[in-house]
């Protein structure tokens, strides 16, 4: 499974993740820039703050293992 996670400044010292599960395959950072600003003019966290700037992105893949 593979899943979009964007990083955003909060405030001064803080930051807020928010991720997206099955991303498309062959997004670029120019795409996830372009969503992600349109995302931070919306979003604030529980407490109220804004956020404050884009940090980053990435692409975490995680795999399952049935125990037996």
């Amino acid at each position: 499974m593979k899943t979009l996670q964007l990083v955003f400044a909060v405030g001064t010292n803080a930051s807020s993740t928010i991720s997206i599960a099955n991303p498309k395959d062959g997004v670029t950072l120019d795409e996830v820039k372009a969503g992600a600003a349109k995302i931070q003019e919306i979003f604030v966290t529980r407490s109220g703050a804004d956020f404050t700037g884009f940090k980053k992105a990435v692409i975490v893949t995680t795999t399952e293992q049935p125990l037996e």
